[in-house]
């Protein structure tokens, strides 16, 4: 049986496609529409303070998996990063772009996003579930950083107007590497996605 169109399944994968300089082809099948569910109030932007934030949600359906211990700017990126993937995952269940991408990424970033939402809703695709999420490797280079995403969406949920999907189907069943790369906007003391790179499985 084919796969299903998938547009951008999960925060792994909208990483991928949202302004990577590498992209996986996306597979013969599913895309998301947006679902009548409450619509949740954007995640705020991360606070300069000590240590990294579980930014996990149960009502939004995103689990953050092995949270480092980190301090300093190490921390601050990492709880960017994290802000940015529970926001990528809501818009993926709710094919509407998230208004908090005004603040957390390039303005190449938050186009794709459109990109990705415009195309998941015209096919009548939804995506839902749980996405399990790490991140690591986070360094910090002056006013760059960047750091690992490794999405597992072994509890996720497709369907388009026709049937439902596994993440297998979706071509989702590998947990996609992700590169985020950031960049220091030093007047406001807070961190933008820059691109995102696709680098193998995790």
């Amino acid at each position: 049986m084919g796969r299903i169109n998938v547009v951008v399944v999960s925060a792994a994968c909208a990483l991928l496609l949202a302004g990577c300089t590498s992209a996986p082809a996306g597979p013969p099948g599913l895309t998301a529409s947006p679902t009548t569910s409450e619509t949740a109030a954007p995640t705020p932007a991360p606070t300069e303070d000590e240590g990294v934030d579980d930014l996990s949600d149960p009502e939004l359906g995103i689990v953050f998996e092995d949270i480092p211990e980190l301090e300093g700017d190490a921390a601050d990126v990492y709880n960017w990063i994290a802000t940015y993937n529970k926001e990528y995952w809501r818009t993926l269940t709710t094919n509407t772009v998230s208004p908090a991408f005004g603040v957390l990424a390039s303005a190449e970033v938050q186009a794709r996003m459109q990109q990705i939402a415009d195309k998941n809703t015209s096919i009548q695709g939804t995506i839902g579930g749980v996405l399990h999420s790490s991140i690591s490797n986070v360094v910090v280079d002056g006013d760059s950083a960047s750091g690992m995403v490794c999405d597992d969406f072994r509890e996720a949920t497709f369907a388009d107007p026709t049937r439902s999907y596994t993440p297998e189907e979706a071509g989702f069943g590998d947990r996609a590497s992700v590169k985020v790369t950031l960049a220091r906007v030093p007047a406001e003391d807070r961190w933008t996605i820059a691109t995102t790179t696709v680098e193998g499985t995790c």
